[in-house]
């Protein structure tokens, strides 16, 4: 599955776009196959129990034994067979394989000086959704074994129009550089847009009700170069991304 994971993120990153995601009809009856995609890990009583926030909304998941409360995963696949649901109050996934992705807190700090962290990245994408809980994920290209990573705001730089700038760094973990490694991460960034984002109703995702979120706009920055002992920067998104809680989710 390692293989097969490298090949599948190396053509995320050339094809120039986030994830892909997509749900097939399948052929064994009234049910969809959904693929490719990171969700959180939630807990909500009113769905009995383990529940996985994806793209597509929560859907409880009482057949994951091995994940936790705030957990970040990546979806190979699941499955809901509609034909087969337990109640109508909400939809119950089967089939699920998943991996478990590492991720971190978002840092403030008052500078983005590298430190140890000095590691240049070949290549970023990125996704984020509402029902992620504040947690954004990143899919990453760079020359190392393992790294460590970290995602700073930078509490002393001037904001324009309430736009954040959001630095991404990595910390190099050997020597050997030869070979380009492609792998998944996350940060928590649930406090910090409560604490430092802005209130807004909207409705969601083509439905006619409408929701209270707590919002950030941002730039996202990663090391692309380090020449003289200088950082060189890229911004990954053309315009500001803005990243969204639900704020019942509080």
């Amino acid at each position: 599955m390692k293989k097969q994971k490298l090949l599948f993120f190396s053509l995320i990153l050339s094809m120039g776009i986030s994830f892909i995601s997509c749900n097939l009809n399948d052929d064994n009856g009234n049910r969809d196959v959904f693929q490719s995609s990171p969700a959180v890990i939630d807990w909500r009583a009113d769905m009995g129990g383990t529940v996985i926030s994806t793209p597509w909304g929560r859907i409880a998941a009482p057949s994951l034994f091995d994940a936790y409360e705030g957990d970040c995963i990546f979806l190979y696949e699941f499955v809901l067979d509609y034909d087969n649901q337990p109640t109508d109050k909400y939809y119950t996934a089967t089939g699920i394989y998943k991996e478990n992705v590492d991720w971190s807190y978002i840092e403030t700090h008052n500078t983005v000086e590298l430190g140890s962290y000095t590691l240049p990245f070949s290549n970023i994408s990125s996704i984020s959704d509402e029902f992620f809980m504040g947690r954004l994920f990143f899919v990453m290209a760079y020359k190392d074994k393992s790294p460590s990573f970290r995602l700073i705001y930078n509490s002393s730089e001037e904001e324009v129009g309430g736009v954040k700038n959001l630095y991404l760094q990595a910390r190099p973990s050997s020597t050997d550089n030869s070979s380009e490694v492609t792998s998944i991460y996350a940060f928590n960034m649930f406090q910090f847009i409560w604490d430092n984002g802005r209130d807004t109703t909207k409705t969601f995702k083509g439905s006619m009700e409408k929701y209270d979120f707590r919002y950030i706009k941002a730039n996202l920055n990663y090391v692309s170069d380090i020449k003289d002992d200088q950082p060189e920067y890229k911004m990954l998104n053309d315009q500001p991304i803005e990243l969204y809680i639900f704020k019942d989710d509080y």
